[in-house]
């Protein structure tokens, strides 16, 4: 998750070097997985190195990914998102406004053993089940809507 983060954080930085709008957080380019995945690839990631990242246990991406079939879930932050915004997640875990899902005993890729959030300003943490939910959500941090 770190090296997707500093991929896409890359991106960004040349995106306003360049002035070029479509180099940006996912939020400021359409929100959508897709739109995420054509800015990184091949200019910040080769297509192996994504497909390596986004796969896990019980879970192995496809060169060309679509969230579900990705390990990785990505959040729709933006410029304008504060640093503690959820940018990346385990798929195991959803973050909703009101706060996380907790991991079900099956969920790919870690089921309920825990679960792993990057935030935009790239710090990122482990988390156990039962710190998912509202009442933990100011450890887990801002919530941004689910990319698509």
């Amino acid at each position: 998750m770190k090296q997707l983060h500093i991929a896409t954080e890359t991106m960004v930085v040349d995106g306003v070097l360049k002035g070029n709008p479509n180099l940006n957080w996912p939020g400021d380019t359409g929100g959508t997985f897709t739109n995420w995945v054509a800015q990184l690839v091949p200019a910040y990631l080769s297509t192996i190195d994504l497909h390596k990242l986004l796969s896990g246990p019980g879970i192995v991406a496809p060169e060309r990914p679509t969230m579900s079939e990705s390990a990785i879930l990505v959040y729709a932050v933006s410029e304008e998102s504060p640093s503690n915004t959820v940018f990346l997640t385990t798929a195991n875990f959803t973050n909703t406004p009101t706060g996380g899902v907790p991991p079900e005993r099956s969920a790919k890729p870690y089921s309920d053993k825990g679960f792993v959030v990057m935030r935009k300003g790239g710090e990122g943490a482990i988390f156990n089940t039962k710190q998912a939910g509202p009442a933990n959500a100011h450890l887990i941090g801002a919530f941004a809507p689910l990319c698509q």
